[in-house]
């Protein structure tokens, strides 16, 4: 076997190893998509939908609070730094599957956050559902038959979601994490797109 030979396989080798590499490079959001989204969400006021979790030493803001959108970071995995309470300002992490992209950060901001003002939100609720779901979302209470959609606006968004087909059932059992206390956690049970039980 020639020298030429043994040198071409190695040669194509290393570049054929090195494509590998090369797809499991995993870009950033473009920069004119970063722009875009900072300018829609820097600076806004919004209300908190879940617990924020300060990536740092700053401890936590509790849903329902107003906020302002202080500084959105596009990078690694994604963050958010807001201004609550006494000029407070935390940054959380958004935790997004890489790579990422406008939709997966818009999705991420509407699952953290409330962009309208609770007295709105209430009145179109009330529109949409009715005096005793509208209230019972307000004070982030369930009611057995209520709709999941009412119950996820209630409660919020969930951590983790198990489905189960049975016949012609469909179960849902929704698992939410309490920050405050690891080993806690709540539960909504779904029977055919209605709250049938929860565990709080």
């Amino acid at each position: 076997m020639s020298k030429r030979f043994v040198y071409f396989v190695i040669g194509l080798s290393l570049v054929l190893s090195g494509c590998n590499v090369v797809e499991k490079v995993i870009k950033d959001i473009p920069v004119p998509q970063m722009d875009e989204l900072k300018a829609k969400y820097e600076g806004r006021p919004a209300w908190t939908r879940s617990v924020l979790i300060d990536i740092g030493p700053e401890g936590i803001i509790d849903r329902d609070t107003k906020v302002k959108i202080i500084n959105l970071d596009l990078h690694w995995n994604g963050a958010v730094m807001v201004e609550g309470p006494k000029r407070r300002r935390i940054t959380h992490g958004l935790n997004l599957k890489r790579p990422l992209t406008m939709e997966k950060v818009d999705k991420k901001m509407h699952e953290l956050f409330w962009f309208k003002k609770p007295t709105y939100r209430y009145r179109m609720n009330l529109r949409k559902y009715g005096k005793r779901t509208a209230k019972a979302i307000f004070n982030h209470e369930l009611f057995k038959g209520m709709k999941k959609e009412a119950a996820l606006e209630s409660w919020g968004f969930p951590d983790k979601i198990n489905k189960v087909e049975i016949g012609e059932e469909s179960q849902e059992q929704w698992i939410y994490n309490d920050i405050k206390n690891k080993n806690k956690k709540r539960y909504i049970f779904i029977v055919n797109g209605l709250v049938d039980h929860w565990q709080d």
